[in-house]
């Protein structure tokens, strides 16, 4: 986990919500002022997961001010609406059932420069910046209570402000987690992202304990997915249980965990294509496998994109090895075969072809026969690593991770390697050479 505090801490998050609970029947209206821009292009645009649903476009008047309101069938929305100006100017705003303006005289418009009128929730987000200060002030804190020995006049003086300021942060902390706003569900997120606990002063090992738990059984994956922080969450904790908890027994339960929370299906399949993108950039091939089946009998994906497709259609051990499509006819596999998936100019790919090449006459020996599949999009996609292979099946048809060989054989990483014996059955799936036991 990162103790760095996110870049996302910095950007500008104003959230309305409708008082008492009560649900507006009307769509979502925001007045924005921003003389600093008068003329200028924007883009209104809705946040789900990774994308951005554009839904309003055009050029600020004269004065800088416009009226921004949700269309009819996007008026229930609750989350994050991006506002962005000239592309280089973005502004962050929660939309929960509730009209409300904004203005900022700045170039730069920030949570600390922009008034609002009519944002509840706002208010609530702004005191993330009063809990900052007061992490700073800890930090300033222990570092002069080290400096002076506890009989030291001016050590009970830090002492007793530690103390304050320890109060105030668990005050913080108690009012985010009791709070039901939607900008306290950001603040849970934005805290796990800079590594802040219910407790100052904790370690990577607390943090790691507090976290985990939550992540897999508190954690709104649906707010989530409506806020701007989806990739950056997920990230973080997969990090946390790569390099933190170190378990794929436990990462592995800890996925499904999240799974059986997800209520909506567009969700589900939108977490479904994040985690196996990234279980697979991290080389947990053996979960792609498993989380890529565990989806598939789910029922729950609805329109997967090709990593997804390719998880879910996944070869066992013992299965028959799909016949690899070479041109305008097919190659059925009947006799001991390595297959190696790979992408030109792939670091780790190179390293497995320059190994391949090294012990192509030992296979050879042992009865293997090798064929290769390059995801290359064009001839010259090595950008200088061109092969000279000496066998003799060499299939490119430049549709990369979309060809039909990757999808039949669920390749969505590369470099993969497949086992196949005497019988055309595969025997078993690899990311290095040295792992399929063949040398």
């Amino acid at each position: 986990m990162h103790n760095k505090k996110t870049e996302e801490m910095k950007k500008l998050f104003i959230a309305t919500m409708t008082i008492f609970g009560i649900v507006s029947l009307q769509a979502q209206t925001v007045k924005m002022s921003l003389p600093k821009f008068a003329g200028k292009e924007y883009h209104y645009s809705l946040i789900q997961g990774d994308k951005k649903d554009t839904i309003a476009k055009g050029i600020l008047n004269t004065t800088g001010n416009i009226t921004l309101t949700l269309p009819a069938s996007q008026k229930s929305f609750k989350g994050v609406a991006q506002f962005t100006i000239n592309q280089d100017v973005s502004i962050d705003l929660i939309m929960n059932n509730e009209n409300f303006t904004i203005s900022s005289n700045e170039a730069q418009p920030t949570i600390e420069n922009t008034k609002f009128t009519g944002s509840i929730e706002n208010n609530f987000l702004r005191e993330s910046l009063q809990q900052k200060k007061i992490s700073e002030k800890m930090e300033l804190i222990k570092a002069s209570l080290q400096l002076y020995d506890k009989d030291d006049v001016l050590y009970p003086v830090f002492d007793k402000e530690k103390i304050q300021l320890t109060q105030e942060f668990m005050t913080q902390q108690a009012e985010v987690k009791n709070s039901l706003l939607y900008a306290a569900r950001m603040r849970e997120m934005l805290n796990f992202l800079g590594g802040i606990g219910n407790k100052p002063d904790m370690t990577q090992e607390d943090l790691i304990k507090e976290y985990s738990p939550f992540v897999r059984n508190n954690l709104d994956i649906e707010t989530l997915y409506t806020s701007s922080l989806w990739s950056p969450v997920i990230e973080n904790w997969l990090n946390m249980q790569l390099f933190g908890v170190k378990n794929d027994e436990v990462l592995l339960e800890d996925t499904k965990a999240i799974f059986s929370r997800i209520k909506s299906n567009t969700v589900y399949t939108a977490f479904a294509e994040k985690i196996v993108g990234l279980f697979s950039k991290n080389g947990k091939d053996d979960l792609v496998n498993v989380i890529g089946q565990y989806v598939s009998q789910s029922g729950r994906v609805e329109k997967p994109g090709n990593n997804l497709l390719s998880a879910m259609n996944n070869l066992d051990n013992g299965a028959m090895a799909p016949a690899l499509k070479t041109g305008r006819s097919e190659k059925i596999i009947k006799s001991k075969t390595l297959l190696l998936f790979f992408e030109s100019g792939c670091n780790s790919c190179e390293n497995e072809i320059h190994q391949l090449l090294g012990n192509y006459q030992i296979l050879q020996q042992k009865g293997y026969e090798v064929i290769s599949i390059a995801a290359d999009l064009t001839v010259n996609a090595g950008d200088g690593h061109n092969h000279e292979f000496p066998w003799k099946e060499q299939l490119l048809d430049f549709k990369g991770f979309k060809g039909v060989n990757f999808e039949n054989y669920g390749v969505i990483g590369t470099p993969t390697f497949f086992v196949i014996d005497e019988k055309g059955k595969i025997t078993g799936r690899y990311a290095r050479l040295i792992d399929t036991g063949i040398l």
